[in-house]
């Protein structure tokens, strides 16, 4: 210990270059890992805001909530005696305060529920949607976009005006930020056809109501039952007839399984999580490489050390313990180096650190480091002191 300290002490600037490097190494993994956790929350944490352990699609939907139209009057009557709530989901192009340029178009994800159920999402700014087409957002759109209470989203897709009445925690789905409305105003029918539709008949004369930079040219066909996007239930383990009763009807699914067949998700997740792996695999060789080289050149200054009589022991330990703490200290400069950028990063990049991740990783390191001191070790040992005279 005392023998791997002092020599750090005095050569500084060999061992500030080594652990440069380390922080250098160690930052570029650290960074990539949280860009790629980043990414993936973001397609999930609306979904992860759910409490429900299971998710009722419609039968055929390929377990897509897109997809996924029910019945909702024969979806309440086989749900009943199950804790359960309804949800609507669409996805659409919107403009802030009716603004129709590129710079104030996004990309929103709609999600209907009851807003007063327990489940609705908690509201840290605001009020609950009361009125329709009031909306509850994702602080995101505040903080990204610079929307604030009393804003209004107008919708591409058929020109239906949203009012921002509140705000929520940051939740995304599918990298979308998502606002919040009661049931009927997220359903397909209420953003495939425009407000002039909802509430009229398909005559010719209404047809021509229609604005001009509405898409949907026809309504829902009357009498059609209202529809719902899936029902989320709480299931136990006891509950399996349950299941599979229902699962006659409908797709049943877990929540994870539902997470994982999210368009792009899984995809985007195998991508991204295969080139962190290797790079944490490369950037530890490297650097368990790197210290045995370092290590070896140091070989005749090793010789002259048991010519003076320290023991090949002794010698070892030095090297183990100096390996740990520069490679220690490096790694740590490297995350803090991490969480500092985190600090200084525009919130619109999907950066999102993970303590789990990094200390597996920063074990990962200093565990390779150490291997590469172990072979060192090994050739500081076969040194013959009259080959160095």
């Amino acid at each position: 210990m005392f023998l791997a300290i002092k020599e750090m002490k005095k050569e500084k600037a060999r061992f500030l270059l080594i652990i440069s490097i380390f922080i250098l190494i160690s930052y570029l993994v650290y960074f990539l890992v949280g860009l790629a956790n980043g990414l993936a929350v973001d397609n999930r944490t609306a979904v992860d805001q759910w409490e429900a352990s299971h998710v009722i699609l419609a039968d055929g939907s390929n377990k897509n909530i897109s997809s996924s139209m029910i019945d909702q009057a024969q979806l309440e009557e086989d749900l009943e005696g199950i804790d359960y709530y309804l949800v609507n989901l669409s996805r659409s192009a919107a403009y802030k305060n009716g603004s129709e340029e590129d710079r104030n178009t996004i990309d929103i994800s709609l999600i209907g529920m009851d807003e007063t159920s327990k489940y609705f999402p908690e509201i840290i700014e605001g009020d609950l949607p009361s009125e329709e087409k009031d909306a509850v957002a994702s602080l995101s759109l505040k903080l990204e976009e610079g929307m604030a209470i009393g804003d209004e989203l107008k919708l591409s897709m058929n020109g239906s005006i949203f009012k921002i009445v509140g705000f929520t925690e940051d939740y995304k789905y599918n990298v979308s930020p998502v606002i919040y409305t009661k049931l009927a105003d997220s359903s397909t029918a209420s953003i495939i056809y425009s407000p002039v539709e909802e509430d009229t008949e398909n005559t010719q004369e209404n047809l021509q109501n229609i604005p001009e930079d509405v898409d949907a040219q026809s309504g829902p066909t009357p009498g059609v039952p209202e529809r719902v996007s899936a029902g989320l239930v709480n299931f136990s383990e006891n509950d399996s007839s349950k299941i599979e009763s229902l699962d006659e009807s409908y797709d049943v699914i877990t929540k994870e399984e539902f997470i994982k067949e999210i368009p792009g998700y899984y995809a985007q997740l195998l991508t991204f999580g295969l080139m962190v792996i290797f790079l944490i695999i490369i950037a530890a060789i490297v650097l368990g490489v790197f210290l045995y080289i370092v290590t070896i050149q140091k070989k005749d200054i090793f010789g002259i050390m048991k010519i003076q009589g320290i023991s090949n022991q002794y010698i070892s330990k030095s090297v183990i313990i100096q390996t740990f703490l520069v490679s220690l200290i490096g790694l740590s400069l490297g995350l803090i180096l991490t969480y500092v950028t985190e600090y200084f990063l525009p919130v619109s990049v999907p950066f999102r650190s993970n303590i789990i991740y990094y200390l597996v990783i920063t074990g990962i390191m200093i565990v390779t480091s150490q291997i590469g001191a172990f072979f060192s070790v090994k050739s500081v040992s076969s040194i013959d002191p009259l080959e160095v005279i």
